[in-house]
């Protein structure tokens, strides 16, 4: 059982009816994560829902070989295993790494269909975070499918320029797998937008400079 006020620290969560928070806080339990920790293994069955209320997470594929293809990142607020819970198999669907020092909210299965089933406003905020996610994964199929990888890499700036809470400390190498490609692939095309005065970088920032050049890059068609 946690605190009702503990809530307070997902967007998602505080939108719900005083009612509905209560009966959350009854069930949830919460559990500190350090940097690195795998919360949730691709493959094993699907025992808890999570609520982000502090630090970030990032959800990946892996194929045999280890190569690895980033789906997002996540935020305070957000929820992990939305989707594999509301799956026929209860199976997950992907892999979930904590980033940073992290604190979640969690529900059992038993305790998340509940809620679902009795808690109508709680539903329908589920209901909506599920749109977005289906919204990313279509529009991540079309980047890798319609865009060269310059123009995924210039989308994939754009985007992370715009968010409301960025994180810092992106990697190549996890630049590379949020866009499908590889290191030196993303090396190579940061310092061409450098040499063509689109971005500047300090250590793992990026800071756009032009982003008009920047978008006519970004919608290039493969």
């Amino acid at each position: 059982m946690i605190k009702p006020d503990d809530l307070k620290q997902s967007p998602i969560l505080v939108s719900l009816m005083q009612e509905t928070r209560a009966a959350f806080a009854e069930r949830a339990f919460s559990r500190n994560i350090s940097t690195g920790t795998t919360l949730v293994v691709e493959g094993m069955p699907a025992e808890y829902c999570y609520f982000i209320a502090s630090g970030h997470f990032r959800v990946l594929h892996m194929n045999p070989e280890g190569r690895v293809q980033v789906i997002a990142r996540l935020t305070p607020g957000l929820p992990i295993n939305l989707i594999s819970l509301l799956n026929k198999e209860k199976i997950n669907l992907a892999t979930v790494e904590a980033l940073t020092p992290a604190r979640v909210l969690i529900l059992t299965t038993f305790d998340f269909e509940y809620l679902l089933t009795n808690f109508p406003d709680f539903s329908k905020v589920m209901l909506y975070v599920f749109a977005e996610r289906l919204k990313n994964m279509t529009q991540l199929a079309t980047g890798l499918s319609l865009y060269t990888v310059k123009a995924r890499l210039a989308r994939f700036l754009i985007e992370l320029a715009d968010e409301t809470s960025p994180f810092d400390g992106w990697t190549q190498d996890e630049i590379a797998a949020q866009i499908g490609t590889v290191r030196d692939v993303v090396g190579r095309l940061l310092r061409e937008f450098e040499n063509q005065g689109l971005i500047t970088r300090n250590r793992h920032r990026v800071v756009l400079l032009d982003r008009k050049g920047l978008t006519e890059t970004a919608n290039q068609i493969d």
